[in-house]
């Protein structure tokens, strides 16, 4: 029995032309499908489990970007910058300050490698400047390719600090501060407030597979090294079926074991655009409910689906998250579950930010370090009193986001993305279509269409 949930307009993994596509409910599984007039029909799964789908409602309206730095033209994605027709406003801004890379991942979205460069420290001003002329200053990621190349980024972090943005961290596999704690410790001092680490398993088989190389012990040494320094962690797993997703509980007790360090884990399912070398089928694809059943199995019901929420934005199911307090006897208790908050948002007004606000603020209070002995006065305090001082530090976030591909691209859900990429050409483009690249792995060039 095939149910339609909607309408709503995609892409061909072939062409890059914007075709119709539809929502369709099949055998309790949600797809995403689509035809081309020129290279036929196309059918991806985008969510195992359709009771949930329908569960999680349809996501709240947020506000609109302050400024837009293009014109509507051609359409969604190719008016990227952002356009007039974006219904987002910025949560999370990511700036590549380097193409350039030295690992060779066989799984890579940014498709980088070694000696192709990077924006000069005048061009990467011009990029802050252009995200405070958007609204900000928005909390910044550093990428690339792999930042940490750069001799300079302490420069680049100074220089985003100076001019205001309150929140800078650095999206790295964490291979030089592992082997360098002295430039750890320059990004310290020139204002870094978190490292976000790539960290996909806790076996080294994981790592060959997916990045080519045993890194797991550098891995560990980032972490310690950023402990040293009181430096926020949060740990980044690319999750690809049979390689490493029977791991995700053993990331989650992982986490637990450098708790204050790591603030948190955000799983991203494996999506295929950049480096890939196939086209992937269905078995290929982890959905969201895989993942929240993956961590209630996986963790012996100690972390339960129940206790996450969807993403507060226009499409609830953009990803999810959950808040757990690290209690002293070493579990983790969730702060509010699914039902709960449902019941209470909406109506009673206890969360009065705007979705991306909320995120904004989240990122900025939860993603750092924070200095505070919790085991003073423990015995002249309530439990509760004690649950709530360690829930100022000793915390895990775990979150979750499937970035969309060219085969379950679907463009309303894009024009309400709030993670933007700033570009050198004073651009911000939604992170899904900036990485988006067509089924022989060539980036979309918006000036084509």
């Amino acid at each position: 029995m095939r149910e339609l949930l909607g309408d709503t307009v995609s892409l061909c993994p072939v062409c890059l032309a914007r075709i119709p596509a539809v929502r369709a409910i099949q055998d309790n599984d949600v797809f995403l499908e689509k035809t081309c007039p020129e290279h036929g029909a196309f059918k991806v799964l985008i969510w195992r489990d359709a009771e949930l789908y329908k569960k999680w409602g349809k996501g709240e309206d947020t506000a609109h970007p302050e400024k837009r730095f293009s014109a509507t033209n051609k359409g969604c994605p190719y008016d990227c910058g952002l356009c007039p027709n974006h219904k987002a406003e910025t949560c999370t801004v990511l700036m590549e300050v380097t193409k350039s890379c030295d690992i060779k991942c066989p799984v890579c979205f940014a498709s980088s490698g070694k000696d192709l460069g990077g924006p000069g420290i005048d061009a990467i001003r011009g990029m802050y400047q252009t995200v405070l002329e958007a609204g900000g200053p928005y909390p910044i990621q550093l990428s690339g390719g792999e930042p940490t190349i750069r001799d300079d980024l302490p420069d680049v972090v100074a220089a985003g600090k100076e001019m205001g943005f309150y929140h800078i961290q650095i999206n790295t596999h964490g291979l030089r501060l592992a082997r360098e704690k002295r430039y750890l410790e320059q990004l310290k001092d020139s204002g870094v407030d978190l490292i976000y680490l790539q960290f996909d398993g806790v076996s080294d088989d994981v790592y060959r597979a997916i990045r080519g190389a045993d890194l797991f012990d550098l891995k560990v040494q980032a972490i310690k090294n950023c402990l040293d320094l009181r430096i926020g962690v949060t740990l980044v797993p690319t999750l690809i079926p049979g390689i490493n997703d029977h791991q995700i509980g053993d990331i989650v007790a992982f986490a637990k074991e450098w708790i204050p360090a790591v603030k948190s884990v955000h799983f991203q399912p494996v999506s295929y655009f950049g480096r890939y070398p196939q086209t992937p089928e269905d078995k290929d694809r982890i959905t969201i409910p895989d993942v929240l059943h993956a961590l209630e199995v996986q963790t012996g019901g100690e972390v339960k689906a129940r206790d996450f929420i969807p993403r507060r934005r226009k499409d609830s199911h953009c990803g999810f998250s959950g808040f757990f307090v690290f209690t002293e006897d070493d579990r983790l208790q969730a702060t509010v579950g699914f039902e709960q908050r449902r019941d209470t948002a909406s109506d009673s007004g206890c969360i009065k930010e705007s979705p991306a606000e909320h995120v904004r603020k989240f990122i900025s209070e939860r993603g750092r370090f924070i200095e505070k002995d919790v085991t003073c006065c423990k015995r002249e305090k309530s439990s509760w009193e004690n649950f709530f001082a360690r829930a100022e530090t000793h915390y895990l976030s775990i979150s979750g986001m499937p970035f969309q591909d060219v085969w379950t691209v679907d463009l309303e859900r894009l024009e309400g993305c709030c993670i933007h990429v700033v570009t050198p050409h004073r651009r911000l483009i939604p992170f899904c279509s900036y990485y988006l690249t067509d089924i022989n792995g060539e980036r979309i060039d918006r000036d084509k269409f």
